[in-house]
């Protein structure tokens, strides 16, 4: 959309940034490949939202539109970029993740990540389609079970909860445990190194990361959408240590409701852009946790 997008990408590349692009696709052109190619970006990140035309379509509003993100996955595969499929989970295509998976792994694509549902931006229009704890709790378990087998394909989530649940689903004297850290790889670790995840687990939000529009705000991550500072005002460095926001995330005996009370609440602490966009307070529960459930509060 932008037509300088490739003078800007090479400038990014070129100033010694990693740099990835997001993408629906569909213009992911063997012509425009060759230049992402040629310009030396990292990394292509596609959604794809079902295993078949009929979900894919229906929710991206274009007729044709999954034969077109699947031909822009080939043409960066053969470009040998660095691949990756994308879903966000909600209640209409829920069944389809074990084959969209599935469908990754069979094509050669180097990763796939479940993104978490967080209504913000246009997802508070659809937020009906949010996941039940329960739907999203039998989600995770099927991917901690992924993450036990070996797969060539590296899986991820931006669900915090995940870590929680890969926890619980092994064993505590296991010699190494599976843990899905801070939406990175989940890595093999040594029992005795469990209590890294305390750190590094669950939601960065401020902590290990953050966002900058291209208004120049910075906030927590993309999908939370509260303005903490302006790097037309003041320096990254100086808004990354003074901000009272980033500050309270970064110590999770802020949190309140459930989270607060939570056991798994250093591994996991809830999404954060979630308490955000469902109780306009950044520090209380995910409503999206199945503890809810069994705590009835």
């Amino acid at each position: 959309m932008r037509k300088d997008f490739f003078q800007v990408a090479r400038h990014a590349v070129d100033a010694g940034l990693y740099v990835s692009l997001a993408t629906n696709g569909t213009l992911l052109t063997e012509e425009n490949v060759t230049k992402l190619k040629e310009i030396g970006i990292h990394y292509v990140e596609v959604s794809l939202d079902g295993a078949n035309a009929k979900t894919h379509d229906s929710f991206r509003g274009k007729n044709g539109a999954f034969d077109q993100t699947l031909q822009g996955l080939k043409n960066c595969m053969d470009k040998k970029i660095c691949t990756c499929i994308a879903i966000t989970g909600t209640k209409n295509n829920l069944k389809e993740i074990p084959s969209v998976l599935e469908m990754a792994e069979n094509m050669g694509i180097n990763r796939f990540t479940l993104f978490n549902f967080v209504p913000t931006g246009r997802g508070k229009d659809i937020v009906a389609l949010d996941p039940s704890p329960q739907e999203r709790e039998d989600l995770l378990r099927f991917f901690t079970k992924k993450l036990s087998e070996d797969h060539k394909i590296a899986i991820l989530s931006t669900t915090p909860q995940l870590a929680r649940v890969a926890l619980q689903t092994q064993s505590p004297t296991q010699d190494d445990l599976i843990m899905p850290l801070a939406h990175m790889e989940a890595a093999t670790i040594s029992g005795r190194a469990k209590s890294l995840a305390d750190f590094i687990g669950g939601c960065g939000a401020g902590r290990l990361y953050c966002a900058i529009s291209p208004e120049g705000n910075v906030q927590p991550c993309v999908f939370f959408p509260l303005a903490v500072g302006n790097l037309k005002e003041d320096r990254l460095e100086d808004i990354w240590f003074n901000s009272p926001v980033f500050k309270d995330l970064r110590d999770r005996e802020n949190l309140k409701g459930r989270c607060s009370k939570c056991d798994y609440k250093f591994v996991c602490g809830g999404c954060r852009a979630r308490a955000f966009a469902y109780h306009d307070d950044y520090l209380m529960s995910d409503p999206g946790c199945i503890k809810k459930l069994s705590e009835g509060d």
